[in-house]
């Protein structure tokens, strides 16, 4: 339902205001807060209405009123207005994320401590879904007279390594033609297809060179699967034990949801791309009822890749949070694609 203009600045005002207290709010603050030029009556008419509506409630006959969820959905499509962190929070998230840009798990653990720091909530950060992920590059590096390391790097910034044993002297030379040959065969083939029996077609095409692969290509399936495994990056848990919101039960619904892998990456990657904020029953889930999720995916060689979030009360500077969740995800997105076209 489209509200009248004085309506909305009403309804922004009540949101906003009860985001700062947790208070309801009264006809009076309202046309202290708003200057509209009407009187008493007519706001509380205005309040009546939209209580009738949904997007209000009165918690007791002399109180002023408060959003319910729907009112809360309203002014987040609507009415509010994105912020993002200033000018200084900005610099010094950059300067954060890019000391820590030496691996993509410790840029995701660092953007995760950064949003709890910054907004006060859990977060949450994630490793790109496998679904879309390939090799983008291979390193054969000699580490021992019969010793070499094999580093994997996908083209959603992930890099994993194994270290795997040689039956044969390792040189510059060996390694130098074994990289070449394995960019040549492996290079662009999704991760979901390097099986055994995948491996094994390889190895019996490489012809004269069959063996000196045979290590190396056990220790590229092993580390593919790896990379095929979503992680999570979690931060502030026991913040949420401590929000003057978030009652034992709420705490303790949101705790164990975080330690479900599954349910979170299912409810993170279940929008394509873009900023959302989920409220309330919006979750999907009995353990996050009285709580609000905002998520974003971010980009790698402009696809959709990971997911960057914060879980917390209901009750929150929905766009603060957002904007710093939005930023700080572009940010990642921007690091890892660095780290892809090393």
């Amino acid at each position: 339902m489209e509200l009248a203009q004085r309506k909305q600045k009403i309804l922004r005002a009540i949101v906003e205001g009860y985001i700062s207290t947790g208070e309801p709010v009264g006809s009076k603050t309202l046309l202290q807060e708003t200057g509209i030029s009407v009187s008493p009556a007519t706001v509380r008419n205005d309040m009546a209405d939209m209580t009738q509506c949904g997007y209000l409630y009165q918690p007791h006959t002399s109180a002023g009123r408060a959003p319910t969820q729907a009112g809360i959905r309203y002014y987040i499509n609507n009415l509010m207005e994105l912020k993002a962190p200033n000018p200084r929070a900005c610099d010094y998230i950059d300067q954060k994320l890019s000391a820590s840009a030496d691996t993509p798990e410790n840029l995701l653990r660092c953007a995760a401590e950064l949003l709890t720091d910054y907004t006060g909530f859990c977060a949450v950060t994630t490793t790109p879904p496998s679904s879309d992920a390939r090799i983008h590059r291979i390193h054969i590096l000699g580490t021992g007279r019969h010793t070499a390391m094999a580093v994997l790097v996908t083209t959603t910034g992930m890099v994993r390594n194994k270290l795997f044993r040689c039956n044969f002297v390792v040189t510059s030379e060996i390694t130098e033609v074994l990289q070449k040959v394995l960019n040549k065969a492996l290079s662009g083939v999704p991760l979901s297809e390097i099986t055994k029996p995948f491996m094994q077609s390889v190895a019996s095409s490489l012809g004269d060179l069959t063996l000196l692969a045979p290590q190396a290509l056990v220790a590229l399936m092993d580390i593919a699967q790896q990379a095929q495994e979503i992680q999570l990056c979690t931060a502030g848990q026991t913040r949420l034990l401590f929000m003057p919101d978030v009652d034992v039960l709420t705490a303790r619904g949101l705790l164990s949801f975080l330690q479900n892998t599954e349910q979170v990456s299912k409810l993170l990657f279940s929008h394509k791309n873009g900023l959302r904020i989920l409220i309330g029953t919006e979750c999907r889930s009995a353990e996050l009822l009285r709580s609000t999720v905002i998520s974003a995916r971010y980009e790698i060689a402009g696809g959709v890749a990971g997911s960057v979030a914060i879980f917390g009360p209901f009750r929150m500077d929905y766009a603060a949070a957002a904007g710093a969740v939005g930023y700080i995800a572009k940010s990642v997105g921007n690091l890892l694609d660095e780290m892809v076209d090393i």
